[in-house]
């Protein structure tokens, strides 16, 4: 698109760049699966998608042949689809779709998920993907869908299939900006969370998809979140929010399992707002329709289970009923077709003395049909560039850990000799000592930060602001020696700030250094 204004060319459709800014809006909505899926329930909306039935999709892939997952379809492919397609929305809804207007929306948001680098081309696996995760249907009848997609004709599906799937609904929310939020663009996590589910099967059937998927894994938990935001955008319950005294409640309902009565609106819940001792890490229970009687029963009862458990109790066990997440079980990286037969073959070439194989995949040529492949493989190498520059901070923290050990090692030295000297003179100073003891208790908090600093555990507020006790504890240090020690031994004392000046400085230099590490994560 040319815009005539600052001649420049954009890749978005005018109204494809209004539609992205109004999303912005939504950023400040705390939980990030429900942010994604407002952001994608307001485009699926104005894709018109919404109105779109999975049978008449379904009738336009058929009419057009699209059969073959792996193949490569070109724009014009996909502009006839999405015309066919819109059409038949266009005669069933006049008044809400502009059949060019849609097509050219939805040609510019599936090039912006599926093909980056602007090739012209996207899999027929991927068209399929992006038009039924954002059509209107029941949730299992999508997943059935998707898994038949990449299942072979027996009906079973491997780890790789799978992962083509996972692969393709995943840049769905990586397009948004929210990838993060749902493990990444890695879903081999998934893959083996699926198979581990499935007891180590090699394949699994259709039937077991489905139970994985009711547990909503991290990488697709968007999905069915964007089927609950679109349920309660019509609901109405008949109750008031307990904070900014909404009456009747539309959209989302939260009722509180900790006290009776109370219920927060969606606008409250998402901003993070509490009233009347509420916090947010007591239980809830999310309802996008009104609620039952029965559920009415079965809450206050749970209501009253939770009145006889302490603070310590909800602190320890905390229950958010309204997001489900089941934890991915993270790991090392699975063994693919391809590792597996490179390792054969490298083992037959070394057998029989022939020349060695050429390492994947930087020396594999990649073939133009392949774009995709070629994206993966660029990626791969940010990773790998990126653990680079994490390991060799982890040398630097290392190094510096060990010339604070070093420092400390010289200022206790430094630090026992005026009491030596003393011993031998005869005579004995107790203010020494307790500077000694002093040290001793110093020394400890010292590397105590630094081992801090370096945990897994350390959390992003104590990572970015440098400790607070070091200097505090060096200038107790300071202050002992100074009414401690006699005038004669000034040399001593002297070398002694001297070192606290040098030990300073490294704590300075090491924070540094953490922060950054921190920023570069």
């Amino acid at each position: 698109w040319k815009d005539h204004e600052t001649q420049t060319t954009c890749w978005d459709h005018p109204k494809m760049t209004e539609l992205y800014q109004s999303l912005a809006d939504l950023n400040n909505v705390r939980f990030s699966a429900y942010r994604t899926a407002m952001k994608l329930r307001r485009l699926q909306k104005a894709l018109c998608l919404d109105l779109l039935s999975l049978s008449a999709a379904c009738d336009a892939l058929d009419q057009h042949n699209l059969k073959q997952n792996d193949q490569p379809m070109d724009i014009l492919q996909i502009i006839n689809c999405l015309t066919t397609i819109y059409d038949r929305l266009e005669q069933e809804h006049n008044n809400l779709v502009n059949v060019p207007l849609c097509v050219d929306m939805c040609l510019n948001w599936l090039l912006n998920v599926y093909d980056t680098g602007r090739t012209g081309r996207i899999r027929v696996l991927s068209f399929k993907t992006g038009v039924v995760s954002l059509c209107k249907a029941h949730l299992e009848d999508k997943y059935r869908y998707l898994f038949k997609q990449v299942a072979s004709s027996t009906g079973f599906c491997d780890q790789r299939r799978l992962g083509l799937l996972l692969h393709d609904s995943i840049q769905i929310p990586r397009q948004l900006g929210e990838v993060a939020s749902f493990g990444g663009s890695n879903i081999e996590p998934s893959v083996r969370s699926c198979f581990q589910f499935a007891n180590n099967k090699p394949e699994i059937e259709a039937a077991l998809f489905l139970d994985w998927m009711r547990l909503e894994p991290q990488s697709m938990v968007w999905l069915p979140v964007l089927h609950r935001v679109a349920a309660a955008e019509t609901a109405k319950h008949q109750a008031k929010c307990n904070i900014c005294k909404e009456c009747p409640i539309i959209g989302f309902r939260y009722r509180s399992l900790k006290h009776f009565n109370y219920d927060i609106c969606q606008s409250c819940f998402f901003s993070g707002r509490v009233a009347k001792g509420h916090k947010m890490h007591y239980p809830m229970v999310e309802y996008c329709t009104p609620t039952t009687s029965g559920e009415d029963v079965r809450d206050f009862a749970k209501v009253l289970k939770n009145k006889f458990r302490t603070k310590r109790y909800f602190a320890k066990h905390p229950r958010m009923g309204y997001l489900p997440v089941q934890t991915v079980l993270e790991g090392d990286n699975m063994e693919t077709n391809l590792q597996a037969e490179y390792d054969r073959l490298k083992q037959q070439h070394d057998h029989k003395g022939l020349s060695p194989l050429p390492s994947p995949p930087e020396m594999m040529p990649v073939s133009p049909q392949s774009p995709r492949d070629a994206e993966l493989i660029a990626e791969a190498k940010l990773l790998r560039q990126h653990k680079g520059r994490l390991e060799a901070r982890m040398q630097i923290l290392e190094d510096h850990n060990k010339q604070l050990e070093s420092q400390l090692h010289r200022l206790r030295q430094l630090l026992e000799q005026p009491q030596a000297d003393a011993k031998v003179n005869g005579t004995t100073l107790s203010s020494p000592s307790t500077s000694l003891q002093r040290s001793d208790s110093s020394q400890p908090m010292l590397l105590r930060v630094v081992g801090s600093q370096t945990s897994e555990t350390m959390g992003e507020d104590e990572l970015l602001s440098p400790p607070q006790d070091t200097s505090t504890g060096l200038e107790e240090v300071m202050e002992q020696l100074n009414n401690s020690f006699p005038s004669s031994r000034g040399h001593n004392v002297g070398s002694l700030f001297h070192m606290a000046g040098d030990l300073g400085r490294a704590m300075e230099t090491l924070v540094t250094v953490m922060t950054d590490d921190k920023v570069l994560e």
